[in-house]
């Protein structure tokens, strides 16, 4: 048999129902209300991260592209105040002796500037004091950044030290001074490091009120400090660098200075023998012309007086005729008569000579004329050898050399002048000096061949190709060794005894015909006695 309620006990268990159902609802608000704020918490903290994210990016990639350390640190500090919203955020940097100075930071307009006031304000600057020092190995929290710990706890390896109240912290009266000075309430301060060695320190302060620091702030904090030290080590390197660079740049401009003060000793060596040379070719037609002006004074003394005399003599006088006859015999006319036109004749050829030499002269330095040119090559060198030619000239128990020409037909080229006769020069100069060497060595007594039995110089000129002309200059002379063929165009390689070359002569002449002419110089190999160079050089400069 089933049993029915009453209507007053069904009314009872309804209540209850719908008590329970309404705490049910209740709870179910809470909850919701608590996933929601949860959700909402969770989304600001994702939020939050992808800023923070973003901003260790942005300083990251600043890190990478810019090699400016001051830039790197201004934006590092600009970013992790707003990041944290700090009062202030600051990089500290040790000195030698564990003190330091506030390099760079980032704080609101209302907060003074700790950059710019350490210089004036003494306790700013104060990175040590006693009382704080005494107080390290009691509390533990104290700050320890201190010139007397050199780096406290940081220099043996601590990366962070916070302090959420200076005034909760147990701090000394002076070392809160110390921080009041900073207008500091609560800081995080991170450890900056250069391959283990303690740089610095980044820190952030809240100065108008205590603050919990989180996880989070100490860990982007950490992240910043690892990317400054990066920056740093970048800096230093860029910093090596461009003291290297500028010590290069310093030795740079030393060798350039040495090179040429060189380059001009070996322009006043070639200097010395073209004046030497030309001293001498001068010499002797001026000597003969200055030997016979005596002559040809007395002579026009002896024709003057007698014109004077035949002025005064009466033609018409028998004796005036006789005295004349006698004059004419006394003075030897006929002789004067037959004489002066050859000492005048040897005076002209005596100063075409000289003409001649300075017309060499001029074509050898080629001082009248633009750089480049369009000249004869044959001309160029017979102007040199003109100026050498003393050195080609019997002296003494020296024979003379023997200059044997060649040339072909070869078209005018364009080229620097006065550049090509200075390598002319050099190549004729140091063929000589090779022929004498071997002179005062015996060398030419030893040969067997009648044709190399005496000093020879040969001048060979051709056509290469139709762009291209070639010069060969050879001598007979000591010779270049195998061990000293591939330095002779070496800087200040020389085969002559100290003080009787520069080691330059052949280095400017390959310069000038490589670099200046695009041509080419070349020791030949060969098995004849001596050395040959041969210079190959372009018809035109066109491209060059």
């Amino acid at each position: 048999m089933s049993y029915t309620p009453t209507p007053e006990e069904h009314s009872a268990e309804l209540q209850k129902t719908a008590q329970l159902i309404a705490s049910c609802s209740g709870q179910l608000l809470q909850q919701t209300k608590y996933l929601q704020d949860t959700l909402q918490a969770e989304a600001e903290a994702q939020q939050q991260l992808v800023i923070r994210r973003k901003s260790l990016l942005r300083i990251v990639s600043k890190v990478r592209q810019s090699l400016d350390f001051g830039e790197i640190c201004q934006t590092a500090t600009n970013e992790v105040r707003r990041i944290l919203a700090a009062d202030r955020v600051a990089i500290y940097r040790f000195n030698a002796d564990w003190s330091g100075d506030f390099l760079y930071e980032s704080a609101e307009a209302q907060w003074i500037s700790l950059v710019e006031s350490q210089n004036r304000n003494p306790l700013i600057s104060k990175n040590v004091s006693e009382c704080s020092a005494k107080l390290l190995g009691k509390v533990h929290t104290a700050d320890t950044h201190l010139q007397k710990t050199e780096g406290g706890e940081f220099s043996h390896g601590e990366v962070f030290r916070i302090c959420p109240d200076i005034y909760e912290a147990g701090f000394s009266d002076c070392y809160i001074e110390v921080l009041e000075s900073y207008q500091a309430r609560s800081y995080a301060i991170v450890a900056i490091y250069i391959k283990q060695k303690l740089w610095g320190l980044l820190a952030a302060y809240q100065n108008s009120k205590p603050r919990n620091w989180q996880e989070a702030d100490v860990q982007l904090l950490i992240h910043i400090a690892e990317q400054l030290g990066i920056a740093l080590k970048q800096a230093e390197y860029v910093q090596t660098i461009e003291q290297q660079s500028d010590e290069l740049r310093r030795t740079l401009a030393e060798l350039k200075r040495s090179q040429t003060q060189l380059i001009q000793n070996e322009k006043m060596a070639s200097l010395g023998q073209l004046v030497a040379g030309v001293a001498h070719e001068i010499n002797n037609p001026v000597n003969f012309i200055h030997g016979n002006l005596s002559h040809l004074g007395e002579y026009a003394d002896d024709l003057l007086e007698l014109v004077r005399f035949c002025e005064q003599c009466d033609v018409n006088d028998a004796a005036s005729l006789e005295a004349l006859k006698h004059k004419i015999a006394a003075m030897d006319l006929n002789f004067i008569l037959a004489d002066l036109p050859k000492i005048i004749e040897s005076m002209k050829l005596g100063t075409e000579r000289i003409q001649k030499i300075v017309l060499s002269l001029r074509n050898f330095s080629r001082l009248d004329e633009a750089e480049i040119k369009t000249v004869d090559v044959h001309e160029g060198i017979e102007s040199t050898l003109l100026i050498l030619g003393r050195r080609t000239q019997a002296r003494g128990q020296y024979p003379g050399v023997e200059v044997i020409r060649d040339y072909g037909n070869i078209p005018a080229i364009e080229c620097y002048p006065a550049q090509l006769n200075q390598v002319f020069m050099n190549l004729l100069a140091n063929a000589l000096d090779a022929i004498e060497e071997a002179h005062e060595a015996g060398k030419f007594m030893l040969l067997p061949r009648a044709e190399e039995g005496s000093p020879k110089l040969w001048i060979r000129t051709r056509l290469a190709n139709q762009n291209q002309i070639e010069i060969h200059i050879r001598d007979n002379g000591v010779g270049i060794t195998r061990e000293d063929e591939g330095k002779i165009f070496d800087h200040f390689f020389t085969t002559k005894e100290v003080g009787h070359g520069t080691g330059l002569g052949l280095t400017i002449s390959n310069q000038i015909i490589t670099e200046t002419h695009c041509g080419t110089l070349e020791l030949v190999s060969s098995s004849l006695p001596g050395a040959e160079f041969a210079i190959r050089l372009p018809v035109t400069l066109e491209g060059c």
